[in-house]
């Protein structure tokens, strides 16, 4: 698997031609979630503790974060030791991303001012934003999402 920082290119994935996701998963459980990321009825994606340690796992985190389609509104990556440059570009990709409600990421080797830029990233998008478990579960939707539910229950 080759490598490529994000300080080579001028945005994520969708302009860099040099990137291809992986189709096949160093294991059975990741390949599983791949699998289901191609599923529009996909919610949730756990990740927890299934990606591999350091720089090897940049390229598995890289393709599975470009899997990720719309629907997908929870991600849990908590108990992952990630890498310097998985980190890093866990936090652009936040910064951009604009449907993901619940992030969870405890335990998954970030210091604390990893953890605040994150957090900075993921206030970028949405609204009433919100942060549980000493800021490692991060939470965000939009008020008129919160007004349709309060709507729909009254109804």
């Amino acid at each position: 698997m080759s490598q490529i920082s994000l300080d080579e290119h001028e945005s994520l994935d969708e302009d860099d031609e040099e990137f291809i996701p992986m189709e096949v998963m160093p294991s059975l459980r990741l390949n599983d979630v791949l699998k289901n990321l191609f599923k529009p009825t996909t919610a949730v994606v756990n990740l927890d503790a299934l990606i591999p340690p350091k720089e090897l796992g940049f390229e598995v985190l890289r393709t599975l974060l470009y899997r990720i389609r719309p629907e997908v509104k929870t991600l849990s990556l908590r108990y992952n030791n990630f890498s310097a440059e998985s980190i890093e570009y866990l936090i652009d990709w936040i910064a951009e991303n604009d449907h993901l409600e619940t992030l969870y990421i405890m335990g998954s080797g970030l210091d604390e001012k990893q953890r605040q830029k994150l957090e900075e990233a993921w206030r970028k998008k949405l609204t009433g934003h919100r942060k549980n478990n000493l800021g490692y579960t991060l939470i965000r939707v939009t008020f008129e999402k919160e007004l349709e539910a309060k709507l729909a229950q009254e109804s």
